[in-house]
């Protein structure tokens, strides 16, 4: 057998059942001659979950490693509404996976669809990393993109990059420190934030990256887009990234495990969490508004404990 495929997702609690249909998607279309070796940044995933993530691996040519987050790390970093600071875990993974050289990096929001094989054979080269063109936000000049680019000598009409695919050259971001940078500016640059770590990866690397075939992160904005004359792609690419994506990126508030998900590839993402420890999963209307309740209860009380500090 070859070498293994280094995948890492950084996940809390709330991501235990995506996660694993995320990986169930992985290991269900990988080459019969390939092996996963999946490291999940633990942001506070419950025992229970834990096991049963574990038991939905079992025979399957998938390893699976837990790593522990370094809190001090990502102290005082913008968060807000369904943003905590587990999206910036991907930024911990050079120095958790210090005797790597390369890894691919997935959301937890996303599905396989093919082979992952086939992803991580290609060259990255002298690149910092390989990634998608984010198909709602294009470029880092564009309205939703980095406001201060001007300030940061970033030429008008660079490509933005999508930061939930990503194959890391972990080589040289160790080399480079790229990860402590990153921190740096979204500490100091903190008014200009919109995308947290991702703003941060693009206003930094965004001469050292190189484009991968968008079919590697379909994302929910490129399936309002009518026709490919609306869309940054050419016909047949268009078509190809709607129909046959490789990896399907529920990159919006609008996800399946949410009661009343209108994504068209909900029913995949269900397909998915049936072949692990929690299927038959699905959600419902008051099991949401718990949800929702429960998450506005935990914001009050860290809101109240910073009062009285």
């Amino acid at each position: 057998m070859r070498e293994p495929i280094v995948v890492v997702y950084g996940v809390d609690n709330r991501f235990a059942v995506p996660l694993a249909a995320s990986i169930a998607s992985a290991v269900h279309n990988l080459s019969p001659d390939r092996r996963l070796d999946v490291h999940v940044i633990d942001g506070g995933l419950s025992r229970r979950n834990r096991i049963r993530l574990a038991s939905s691996l079992k025979g399957k040519p998938c390893r699976l490693f837990w790593l522990r987050p370094e809190g001090a790390a990502l102290s005082s970093l913008k968060v807000g509404g369904a943003i905590t600071v587990a999206t910036y875990y991907r930024l911990l993974i050079p120095q958790l996976l210090s005797s790597h050289g390369k890894a691919i990096y997935l959301d937890a929001d996303l599905i396989v669809e093919s082979d992952l094989a086939a992803l991580w054979d290609l060259p990255l080269g002298d690149h910092h990393l390989m990634a998608v063109q984010d198909q709602g936000v294009r470029e880092i000049s564009g309205p939703f993109g980095l406001s201060n680019y001007e300030a940061l000598g970033i030429p008008a009409g660079r490509k933005y990059f999508n930061a939930g695919v990503l194959v890391m050259n972990l080589t040289k971001w160790r080399e480079h420190r790229t990860a402590q940078a990153v921190l740096d500016y979204v500490r100091k640059e903190h008014e200009h934030i919109r995308f947290h770590d991702q703003d941060g990866l693009n206003a930094i690397l965004w001469r050292d990256w190189t484009e991968l075939d968008p079919r590697w992160n379909q994302m929910p904005q490129i399936l309002q887009v009518r026709t490919a004359e609306d869309s940054p792609f050419d016909s047949v690419t268009f078509s190809q990234i709607t129909t046959e994506p490789y990896i399907i990126h529920y990159a919006s508030a609008d996800k399946p495990w949410h009661f009343g998900c209108r994504h068209p590839a909900t029913a995949r993402y269900f397909h998915y969490v049936d072949k692990t420890g929690f299927r038959g999963r699905r959600p419902s209307y008051w099991g949401d508004r718990i949800r929702d309740l429960w998450d506005f209860g935990l914001k009050c009380v860290k809101r109240a404990g910073a009062t009285w500090r």
